[in-house]
């Protein structure tokens, strides 16, 4: 935890760098103690909090002001250089870079998966080899020959490291090789540069890593030319949220006084929030005078402050329009259907086409954690991305309510919208099935046929053929014709719909001057235990939430540099060209991709370009298992900044 003092001058009369311990809150109280105490006859003229502990703090203590900590870090850095056009702050554990363009943050880099290449793991290391980080970080400095580590993980750098040391390496030069592997984690890895030009020539760098003076000369030797290192690089992003606080301040502060720090009192407790079907782990925070902070919530139920007006989001029409297609008696065998990969675009059409051949239906019930683990053990491979691990977890819960007949078929093609080169489906996506059906008994029949719905003649006379070799029911030919246009009328209804009401959002932000935002996904992205509350947290924020298939429709077929062959992407490229060609401006895109996903690797780069070319912003949001809203909040908090320091310069 850092925190700091400035005077009118923007001078830093006063700071601290405390570990925080997992509760920032007493730091703080003792802070402003220490605070007050030096300085009995001062005067707080603003306050403002910033990071992960923003908006605790600024509960507990009545600062004035919290702002998203990439826009406190560039107001911090502007201090040092006015003309900065890049950022990198590396952390105890997390890594955070900013590129600047036209004097306002344009793209922002954090890093995913781990803390890999962060503070905490040049510590560890020092201390397993017996050594301080200072005394570490001096070895590194002057080493002749460092040692190429690489920028893998920490579990494969301790391997590196152990061979380095079999192979004589001195300390010197693994300390230096480390500090290295720190620093092309940051560029390759995590901002992924091909050309170090990019980043440009003003580039400052902050975070208590930094402070390393190896890592300093290490990341210099990379790039090629000297960079600025300011003298407290490690408190930057609270030196930034008090020169916000001082550009912003207040003719008096609500800040807490010295007496009202003396009645301060502070209670935790941590509950299952039993408001909606997330069951979000929440943690309240109850201060002296009985106002509460609650963290951990996905939703605004567990904070009383629904708005009377509902938020106008697709992701919530499009749950609408799933949620009439419930489980069902029929006069045949019932079949299950599992609610998840393409299924959440399809459903309208498996699900009529089997209700009119008089089958009863199943739907597995809506993805939860209880789901994922009751098919945890089954899945084969965790490199697959979560959507198509949640599918296991479906087809236990499909089983345990006695279904014997579970239905999900093999796609190579999805329907075609003419809006690529072909129409494929993901691999996952077209053929998990294959997967699925390994994990099941002989008790369950899985049923994974290879369709093709973009051919409706051949699908009709294909699945007449299916039912034939599948049931003995007496199914004519007539019948499972008039089936099959009437799932086809119902899937193309479906559709529509969501492109009509995509149309009606657009026109009512236009025409109230509200903010847009295209969040680009998958069809299963609607799922709230893949999306973690994504849609719910945007929509609150006062703006108009469209999707990639509600859009792609007013943009023609979008250029690309790959071969676009997908349709599912085909709509995100669509909506990226629709964002960057409308004549409202007030418009933007987010990008959800899921860890395991190959294909995002190729589909990422291409939405960035897209949008760069024109202009707009690219953000990209990686979802799966592991809820980690605090990051995501970080990104979208700094795209809405952003987006309205361009529209006031």
């Amino acid at each position: 935890l850092k925190a700091v003092a400035i005077d009118e001058n923007k001078e830093i009369v006063f700071s601290d760098y405390m570990s925080n311990a997992g509760n920032p809150v007493p730091l703080v109280k003792a802070f402003l103690e220490d605070l007050y105490a030096h300085f009995p006859n001062g005067k707080v003229i603003g306050s403002a909090t910033t990071g992960y502990g923003e908006e605790i703090i600024q509960h507990a203590f009545h600062a004035d002001h919290g702002i998203v900590e990439t826009i406190a870090h560039y107001t911090a850095a502007k201090q040092y250089d006015p003309n900065v056009d890049f950022i990198i702050d590396i952390g105890g554990q997390d890594i955070k870079c900013f590129q600047i363009r036209n004097q306002a943050i344009d793209s922002i880099y954090l890093n995913e998966a781990c803390s890999s290449g962060c503070g905490s793991f040049l510590q560890t290391f020092a201390q397993a080899l017996g050594y301080s980080i200072e005394e570490f970080s001096q070895k590194g400095l002057f080493a002749p020959r460092p040692v190429d580590l690489g920028s893998r993980c920490t579990v494969f750098m301790n391997s590196s490291v152990k061979q380095a040391q079999k192979d004589g390496a001195t300390i010197e030069n693994i300390a230096a090789g480390l500090s290295i592997s720190v620093v092309k984690n940051a560029l390759y890895k995590v901002i992924r540069i091909k050309d170090k030009q990019e980043l440009g020539t003003h580039i400052i760098t902050q975070g208590g890593t930094f402070l390393n003076d190896s890592v300093l000369r290490a990341f210099e030797q990379e790039l090629g030319h000297p960079v600025i290192r300011p003298a407290r690089s490690g408190l930057m992003g609270a030196y930034g949220a008090a020169l916000y606080a001082l550009e912003n301040r207040c003719e008096k502060s609500a800040l807490m006084n010295a007496r009202e720090l003396e009645r301060f009192k502070h209670q935790v407790q941590a509950i299952t929030c039993q408001g909606c079907t997330n069951h979000c782990r929440l943690t309240i925070n109850t201060f002296e005078n009985g106002e509460r902070y609650i963290a951990g919530n996905q939703c605004e139920k567990p904070l009383g402050t629904s708005k009377t007006k509902a938020p106008i989001s697709i992701y919530t029409f499009k749950k609408e329009l799933l949620s009439k297609y419930v489980s069902f008696e029929g006069e045949k065998e019932r079949i299950g259907l599992m609610l998840g990969l393409n299924m959440y675009e399809l459903l309208p059409f498996w699900y009529t086409l089997f209700k009119e051949l008089g089958f009863g239906i199943e739907i597995s019930p809506p993805s939860s954690k209880a789901i994922y683990h009751k098919g945890q053990g089954t899945i084969p491979s965790d490199t697959v991305c979560y959507p198509a691990k949640l599918m296991h977890g479906h087809l236990m819960a499909l089983k345990e309510k006695g279904i014997k007949t579970i239905f999900h078929p093999c796609l190579s093609y999805n329907v075609d919208e003419h809006r690529s080169n072909d129409h494929y489906n993901c691999p996952i996506v077209a053929y998990y099935p294959e997967v699925l059906k390994t994990t099941l008994d002989e008790d369950v029949r899985f049923l994974y046929p290879y369709f093709g719905l973009h051919r409706p003649k051949d699908f009709e006379k294909h699945f007449y053929e299916f039912l034939m070799n599948t049931w003995s029911y007496p199914f004519s030919k007539k019948e499972v014709a008039e089936a099959v246009n009437k799932a086809y009328r119902e899937y193309a209804r479906h559709m529509e719909s969501i492109r009509d009401q995509g149309d009606r959002y657009y026109r009512y932000a236009c025409e109230h001057g509200l903010p847009v935002l295209i969040l680009c996904g998958r069809p299963y992205h609607l799922d709230e235990e893949i999306n973690h509350g994504i849609d719910k947290f945007i929509a609150s924020q006062g703006i108009v939430l469209l999707s990639e298939d509600s859009v792609a429709h007013m943009s023609q077929k979008a250029d690309t540099d790959i071969l676009n062959q997908w349709t599912y992407h085909a709509r995100m490229y669509s909506a990226a060209d629709f964002a960057c060609h409308a004549t409202y401006p007030n418009i933007e895109v987010v990008q959800l991709v899921s860890f395991g996903c190959g294909l995002d690797a190729i589909t990422s780069d291409e939405m960035r370009a897209i949008l760069e070319t024109h202009g707009k912003l690219y953000t990209q949001l990686k979802i799966d298992e592991v809820s980690n809203l605090g990051a995501i909040k970080i990104r979208l908090r700094s795209l809405f900044a952003t987006k309205r320091r361009k529209m006031y310069d």
